[in-house]
């Protein structure tokens, strides 16, 4: 956590057309930040920590693509050669400060920033995010078990990514105690134009204010 705090910043440009908009304010752009342990590098890219339910850092993904790890083991190659990479869902910490007693829904997209701000305009839920499907794997669910869950996937113009989705909820029901749906509202109300954009929710919500 010693890297987490230094590297730790409450200034996003991700927030600005937000609050240009009048929809969220500097208050809660601290306040999101505060709560997603949310850093900067020197070169002024947002850090997005994946930290899990116990409070442990597996690693940060940084808002120009690229993992923390990954850098790491390229400085130091051979220090670094046995290290195994863990990923957790990002804002899985947010449980170990839930005190709803496993009764707030838990809603995931695919945007860590996405998740961001959609905790500050609907905190009734905890809003995690998976970063990248190719990283994802149904093990990062289990902390969720007894949870309500909700799927929010993007949106795609070869109507690939909901049905994968759906299946991978299924496997998670298999093998987990997790009511998990996924939901279909991009499916249903995205345009044509916007489904070409492979939008997710945050924008969708965000063309249509």
């Amino acid at each position: 956590m010693a890297m987490v705090e230094a590297c730790r910043a409450d200034d996003f440009d991700f927030f600005y057309p937000w609050m240009e908009a009048g929809k969220l304010t500097v208050a809660q752009m601290h306040h999101a930040a505060m709560r997603y342990h949310l850093g900067k590098t020197k070169s002024g890219y947002p850090m997005f920590w994946m930290i899990d339910d116990m409070l442990t850092p597996y690693d940060a993904h940084i808002a120009n693509g690229v993992w923390l790890s990954t850098l790491l083991k390229a400085r130091e190659p051979e220090v670094l050669e046995f290290w195994r990479v863990q990923h957790c869902l990002f804002g899985l910490h947010l449980l170990a400060t839930d005190i709803s007693r496993h009764t707030t829904t838990v809603a995931i997209v695919e945007k860590e920033q996405s998740a961001v701000i959609l905790s500050e305009l609907f905190p009734e839920c905890l809003w995690m995010a998976y970063a990248s499907a190719m990283h994802l794997d149904i093990r990062h669910f289990a902390p969720l078990q007894g949870r309500t869950v909700i799927l929010y996937p993007p949106t795609d113009p070869m109507l690939s990514t909901f049905p994968f989705f759906e299946e991978l909820a299924v496997s998670i029901r298999r093998h987990y105690n997790i009511p998990i749906t996924v939901s279909p509202i991009l499916e249903d109300y995205a345009t044509e134009e916007q489904k070409q954009r492979k939008i997710d929710l945050i924008d969708f919500l965000f063309d249509s204010s």
